[in-house]
């Protein structure tokens, strides 16, 4: 439940936040004031044409109320002329924006920060909690039985062939044989599954060992708020040390997962190997996820959260690449191209990830593989108004791209998330 409550919190702050930096459009009423109670000059209409401050100002717990619903479902209205036109028309949208339709739409960047919180609150959702009680990963008990199985039927085969020596020892020689035979098939049996078994318990060891000390602090961070709390003394820092406990348990329970194949300790998994720039600080976090696999995974869940943003600049720049010689597109337009696009990318992962977490992987797998090009072809083709071949090359330009700057992003916040 409480991860449906954070996703919950999550989607209201996101609102909220995303409708402090969008402007208002049309929401005027008839105000009673004759000064504006900002700045004090005499008001003219529905907003101060000085300091740009509504003329009505509520004071009632009922607006305020509907202050929290109106950034959560309506964002001025404009959200339900926006979200069309972003999923089915996209480029028609960030045409007009850039000419000069703002009021009418939601603003990219306001979009964006909604989807991004949205993005976190949906993670939350659909990532469990983690209770306090981890136990071994189904293939650890699989690996386990199967392993106890085969080495008792050798050692009963063995134990049967020495009873036999016994009872018939002119055959000792055969039966002498057939014993070193089956002790080969037990060594062989100590080397493979034996060897996979332990290394899993192992692993599964250091895991519940990580879990616990996350499990400690979050009761002790739970037990210092309460204190800080009856104190009178100040809880935010606490606060944040506990949410980010509490989704650190999330985390390492979804990285349980990685136990099911078990770790090889022989791979040297390096990255300079391919010899490409920012391969070192990627290696360096490889080093560091071998130390403690669950921190590095909040981290980098932290940072993503925290530099979103910086997929915008760093996209941008491979699409002015596709424009250079067309001088009549800004850096503006490329930025509210970049913009809208990311935000519509992760609406649609957050839908596909309903959708395979529903029931519906099929549906979900193939809007995720096929949909992306064909939103980013009508995109390009009618926001900077190019033909369909031209409109198709530069999709396929893009895709790569794309995939470029997710992994410029990738190892921003891997690196983050090793220092």
């Amino acid at each position: 439940m409480s991860g449906e409550l954070a996703g919950a919190a999550d989607i209201i702050a996101g609102a909220a936040l995303a409708r402090a930096v969008e402007p208002e459009a049309g929401e005027g009423r008839s105000a009673t004031e004759r000064v504006c109670l900002n700045c004090g000059a005499t008001l003219m209409g529905a907003h101060c044409h000085m300091c740009g401050q509504k003329a009505h100002v509520h004071r009632t717990l009922h607006e305020f109320g509907h202050d929290i619903l109106h950034s959560v479902l309506h964002f001025d209205g404009k959200i339900w002329r926006t979200l069309p036109m972003l999923f089915w028309k996209p480029g028609d949208l960030t045409r007009r924006y850039v000419h000069g339709e703002r009021a009418k739409f939601v603003s990219p960047l306001a979009l964006f920060l909604f989807s991004v919180f949205l993005t976190f609150a949906t993670f939350n959702w659909l990532v469990p909690d983690g209770g306090s009680s981890v136990t071994a990963p189904q293939s650890i008990e699989r690996v386990r039985r199967d392993y106890q199985a085969d080495r008792k039927e050798i050692e009963d085969a063995i134990a049967l062939l020495e009873a036999e020596k016994k009872a018939d020892p002119a055959d000792a020689e055969s039966i002498d044989a057939k014993i070193a035979r089956n002790r080969e098939r037990l060594q062989s049996l100590e080397d493979g599954r034996g060897r996979e078994l332990r290394e899993k318990e192992a692993a599964n060891e250091q895991f519940l060992a990580e879990r616990r000390k996350i499990d400690a602090d979050i009761a002790r961070l739970e037990n210092e708020l309460e204190k800080a709390r009856k104190a009178g003394q100040p809880t935010v820092k606490l606060e944040e040390d506990l949410n980010g406990a509490k989704m650190a348990a999330r985390v390492i329970t979804t990285a349980a997962g990685g136990l099911e194949n078990g770790f090889d300790d022989e791979t040297n998994w390096n990255f300079t190997d391919l010899n490409f720039p920012g391969s070192g600080a990627l290696n360096k976090a490889v080093k560091t996820a071998q130390k403690n696999p669950q921190l590095l995974l909040y981290k980098i869940q932290s940072n993503a959260y925290k530099y979103s943003w910086s997929l915008i600049p760093i996209s941008v720049p491979f699409v002015w690449l596709l424009f250079f010689w067309r001088r009549r597109f800004k850096m503006f337009d490329h930025a509210v191209f970049v913009t809208y696009s990311i935000t519509f990318m992760m609406l649609l992962g957050i839908i596909c990830a309903i959708l395979i977490n529903t029931g519906f992987g099929v549906i979900g797998g193939l809007l995720l593989a096929f949909y992306p090009p064909i939103h980013m072809y009508r995109q390009l083709h009618h926001a900077y108004e190019t033909t369909r071949f031209g409109a198709f090359w530069r999709m396929c330009f893009l895709s790569v791209f794309a995939m470029t700057a997710l992994m410029l992003f990738t190892m921003l916040i891997v690196g983050l998330g090793a220092t």
